[in-house]
Parts: structure tokens; C-alpha cells; sequence
């Protein structure tokens, strides 16, 4: 049985990587005022970045389980079964909406709960894709890219906290912390896939090699690493991470990717956010 990978766009692959690959994306919704945009469908960066910067505040919105279930529906009835990465359910309803929309299909779907976002759900949706061409069954897949099981590791930081905030992903005790103490704060997340702070400088240089520390850390070095890079309108410092994490692994990642987030991630992260993601098929 043929097996399609689909995601959410909290994920970071452009339209054409995702078609290379066959994954399918599920839009969030971009958010101004009462205006109800699908992200990559209905707004564009420059659109969005205009906007933004114009003043407007935004915000986002899952996808709903009634787009979740018309994605399933087609893919299903024609014979596909379905492997579908969601959104941290910590930060997200994304997961929430798409295990509403798949229980009616019993085991021709399954969702995965990614405990993480941007490049992280990049990499599992593109190694699900690849256990897909192989052959793997859905329920192979699945526990393959389960973050309870694969070692993953998801670090980032954002010059601005305010817009994590807001959102209400970010505790205010941390908030409090980057603002009042004026600290530059390396954020990750945690094995249940909620944000949690991992470290702290005065410095923004010196918290990218902490972020990076952390996640070779993880890695352990091994040389079948997969690592995203990821950044909100920052990709000069993005060839800087890239450089340092090979630098400090020793050798480059048997993967490699580089991408400006999707407006989902930008939304909340705010401009000058970077992170680095890594998992170890």
C-alpha cells in the first residue's frame, strides 16, 4: 500500500521541495484582525512582511479537522494510506484537530505528534517520505519518526520574546527573564514539546555556540545526523551556525538544510529568529 506524507505548515520545506518529495501540506491559518489567510495559499512573504511591517498584528490558527479529514478523504479514497506530522500538540491544536479528522479512517492514517516545529518537522517529514519510497508501511513510519523513540533535538532563539509571549507559548516567568535582565536566552523543546528555556548569555553570538553546543551534545557526533538550520529574515547568521555545527561535529551532517521559515513559524518567532534542528535516523 502506497503511503503519503502529509504535514502541517509549521513545517519549513518550500512548495517544490515539498512536490520532490510527495509530501503534502496542510495550511495554518495567518491571522489579521478577522482576516483568515492560508499560509503559502492565500498570502505571500512579501504581502505578509508588508504588512507586518506596517503595523498590523497577527497571529495564527490551526487548521481546522474539516481540512485535515478532506486531505485524508482524497488520499485514502484513492488508495493511499496516510502518515500525517503535526505541530507540537504543546504549542499547537494542529495535532488535536488532525487525530479528530483521522479517526475515522482507522489504521489508513496515522499522526504523529512531532513535539516540535519548523525545521525539526522538516526533517521527520522528509525522512517519513523517504521510509515511504522504500516501502514502509504507515505503522513503520510512524514509529520511526516518533520523537518518544528517534533521538531529535530542537534549539532556537529569537531576539524578541514579546510575540512568544503574547501567544502564550512562552511562560512569562522566561519572558520576564530575556526582557527585565536584558539576557540573550537559547530556547528548545523539551521531550514533551513544550518551549522551555536551555541557557542564557549576554551575548547573541555567544548564545548561537550554546545552541549549537547543545545540539551536537545530543547528536553525540554521529555521523548519520540530519540537521535544519532555520531563520526569520536572518540568513547571514544561519551560514554562520551551519559553519559552526560542522566545525564542532568534525565533519558535515549526512543532511543538510537551510530554509526561511514559513509565515506559520514566523508569526511567533519574530524577525532575526534562527534555530538549528537535528535528528539521528
Amino acid at each position: 500500500m502506497a503511503v503519503t506524507i502529509v504535514t502541517d505548515s509549521g513545517n519549513d520545506l518550500t512548495p517544490s521541495e515539498a512536490s520532490r518529495y510527495g509530501i503534502e501540506v496542510v495550511p495554518v491559518y495567518i491571522l489579521f484582525g478577522s482576516e483568515r489567510l492560508r499560509d503559502g495559499v492565500d498570502i505571500d512573504r512579501t504581502t505578509y512582511y508588508r504588512r507586518v511591517e506596517a503595523g498590523e498584528n497577527v497571529t495564527t490558527e490551526p487548521a481546522r479537522s474539516e481540512d485535515y479529514q478532506a486531505v485524508f478523504n482524497r488520499l485514502v479514497g484513492s488508495g493511499h494510506d496516510v502518515v500525517m506530522i503535526a505541530l507540537s500538540s504543546q504549542i499547537s491544536k494542529s495535532f488535536e484537530h488532525a487525530t479528530a479528522a483521522a479517526a475515522s479512517f482507522g489504521d489508513r492514517v496515522k499522526v504523529v505528534d512531532s513535539r516540535g516545529a519548523s525545521g525539526l518537522e522538516s526533517l521527520l517529514a522528509i525522512y517519513a517520505a523517504e521510509r515511504a519510497k522504500a516501502g514502509e508501511s504507515a505503522a513503520e513510519i510512524a514509529r520511526k519518526i516518533d520523537p518518544a523513540t528517534l533521538k531529535t533535538a530542537a534549539y532556537f532563539s529569537v531576539p524578541n520574546m514579546n510575540a512568544l509571549g503574547k501567544s502564550g507559548r512562552l511562560p512569562k516567568a522566561v519572558v520576564a527573564l530575556g526582557s527585565m535582565l536584558n539576557v540573550s536566552l537559547v530556547l528548545k523543546m523539551n521531550e514533551q514539546g513544550a518551549i522551555a528555556p536551555a541557557g542564557q548569555s549576554r551575548s547573541y553570538d555567544k548564545t548561537t555556540e550554546l545552541m549549537v553546543d547543545a545540539v551536537v551534545r545530543t547528536i553525540a557526533h554521529a555521523p548519520n545526523a540530519w540537521v535544519a538550520y532555520s531563520h526569520v529574515h536572518a540568513a547571514d547568521t544561519v551560514i554562520k551556525l551551519q559553519k559552526m555545527v560542522e566545525e564542532k561535529l568534525g565533519h558535515p551532517p549526512a543532511k543538510e538544510l537551510i530554509h526561511e521559515s514559513t509565515l506559520t513559524i514566523a508569526s511567533h518567532m519574530g524577525e532575526g529568529a534562527i534555530g538549528v534542528f537535528a535528528i539521528v535516523p
